[in-house]
């Protein structure tokens, strides 16, 4: 056995001593690891949620429409709040305080007449405040008008006090104000933070200078209500900013559901109403029978079976959002499948004179997936292909087996990152075109329920074909993506994990 000694030759120990203190060792380093992942994980989904959506011009005109209308109740609130404190003040506590016989806290003449000055003068210009919320500036420029009014009520006590050489110290003001403008007004979270800026900025200048507020005696208080007004500022223009992120969200959702209702009614109206056009043209007034050639006769069963199919797919995507997708697996071999899909679209290719590439090796490892819901993602990828792009398209199938480091060129290192421990290998499937490509915020979207396509002025399919692609790769436990740029064709991939 192997003993450690010191620099005398004395046994310290054995090194089968040693083993569980490297054990615990280890076991330290692999909960620090984890632990480190997991302040990762929870970072990146907090960044995630306060990343900013983008905005879009229904939203700014709301915007427009609604800040007017809620700077004028502010207004009215400011003024009405005013006047009640300034009663309060007058009639219970300066008499109050008076009459407690302490000559620090009680009204002498000359601080009746500061307080009664800085009253007036902030009453007086939140009045003034009033009347230009009322004004037809509010609705050229609201947001010129929020900042003058913020400068009407924050501001007049801070020049009164100038005069006098010293600084007022309007931490309650501060507090109650950016608390009730928070709340009346919640938009526009970076005008709060300039109002919150300003008013704060000029307080600390003028402290730096020397001024000091004479009704503050202890100098804690500066620090103490200092901090309690940057926490409520911070408080107050967080709720501001997750309110207009709501916003943003709900009227986007609001968009996407009346493009959904277009294109339902387009999809499902427009071919019943040819199907009883054409019904309509053989009824015969005098109650004869009629004769319908066989061939509209398929046509019409054609276009009633594609509106089947479709209220199926709406049927389909909703159950699959509830319930989730039931697979079927079993080992098949890729380059099989696809070979098989491909042949099923060779009429379409030889009438769209489109140039078909197959790259996918068949001695690919075999893969535990249901044929039936992949082949479905291969013809709604091909479908997707040769709609939206000219004739003469060339399509390119590859595959190929990649570890979790070669997924992060592709556009998904957080996948990467989340399959690193992962002792599954993973199959890379690509399919590939050169047609006219998309934007970035087209790819985000693409896969979206009820996304619409690369050109929405030439669709008005439901867009469920990629959303149950990616219903459909999710079941298996992978993921789909695409990386495209305009005129540069696109490349959609997605992972499978293979049988092991």
């Amino acid at each position: 056995m192997a003993f450690l000694r010191d620099e005398t030759g004395q046994v310290i120990a054995s090194v089968k001593d040693l083993v569980p203190i490297l054990a615990l060792l280890l076991r330290y380093r692999d909960r620090k690891i984890k632990m480190k992942d997991l302040v990762m994980r929870t970072l990146k989904r907090w960044i995630s949620t306060v990343k900013p959506i983008s905005t879009s011009s229904e939203f700014l005109a709301w915007r427009q429409q609604f800040l007017p209308g809620r700077l004028q109740l502010l207004a009215w609130v400011v003024l009405i709040i005013l006047i009640l404190v300034t009663m309060l003040h007058l009639t219970v506590t300066i008499p109050s305080l008076n009459a407690s016989g302490d000559p620090k806290v009680a009204f002498s003449a000359d601080r009746l007449r500061a307080y009664l000055a800085n009253t007036i003068s902030q009453i007086l210009s939140v009045f003034v405040g009033v009347l230009i919320t009322r004004s037809r500036w509010i609705r050229q420029s609201p947001e010129r008008v929020f900042l003058l009014f913020n400068a009407l009520v924050l501001l007049p006590m801070q020049v009164v006090a100038a005069f006098r050489g010293e600084v007022s110290f309007d931490s309650e003001i501060w507090l109650i104000y950016f608390a009730i403008q928070a709340i009346l007004v919640p938009v526009y979270w970076q005008l709060h933070l300039l109002s919150q800026v300003v008013a704060i900025g000029y307080f600390v200048t003028a402290f730096s200078f020397g001024w000091r507020d004479p009704n503050v005696v202890v100098p804690a208080v500066y620090l103490l209500f200092g901090v309690y007004t940057i926490f409520i500022c911070a408080v107050a223009n967080t709720g501001v900013f997750l309110y207009e992120r709501s916003c943003k969200r709900e009227l986007e959702l609001r968009q996407q559901l009346r493009v959904f209702i277009h294109a339902v009614s387009h999809d499902l109206r427009n071919p019943i109403l040819g199907m009883t056009m054409t019904l309509k043209s053989f009824v015969k007034p005098s109650g004869e029978s009629s004769a319908i050639p066989q061939e509209l006769l398929v046509q019409l069963v054609a276009s009633g079976d594609r509106q089947v199919e479709l209220i199926n797919s709406l049927l389909e995507a909703h159950a699959t959002e509830v319930q989730g997708l039931a697979l079927h697996r079993q080992p098949i071999q890729l380059a099989e499948l696809v070979n098989t899909t491909v042949n099923d679209f060779q009429p379409f290719f030889q009438q769209l004179k489109t140039s078909v590439y197959q790259t996918i090796s068949p001695n690919l490892p075999p893969i535990n997936a249901d044929s039936l819901q992949l082949r479905r993602v291969y013809e709604n990828l091909i479908s997707n292909a040769l709609k939206y792009n000219r004739p003469s398209l060339q399509l390119t199938f590859a595959a190929e087996v990649v570890d979790s480091e070669k997924l992060g060129k592709w556009g998904n290192r957080q996948s990467a990152s989340r399959l690193q421990h992962s002792p599954l290998h993973w199959l890379h499937c690509i399919v590939t075109d050169n047609g006219v490509g998309m934007t970035l915020q087209q790819s985000k979207h693409l896969f979206d329920l009820y996304s619409r396509g690369r050109d929405q002025r030439r669709s008005l399919s439901l867009g469920l074909g990629l959303y149950m692609c990616r219903q459909i790769i999710a079941a298996h436990g992978g993921e789909i993506g695409v990386i495209s740029s305009p005129d540069q064709g696109a490349t959609f991939w997605f992972t499978l994990p293979i049988q092991t």
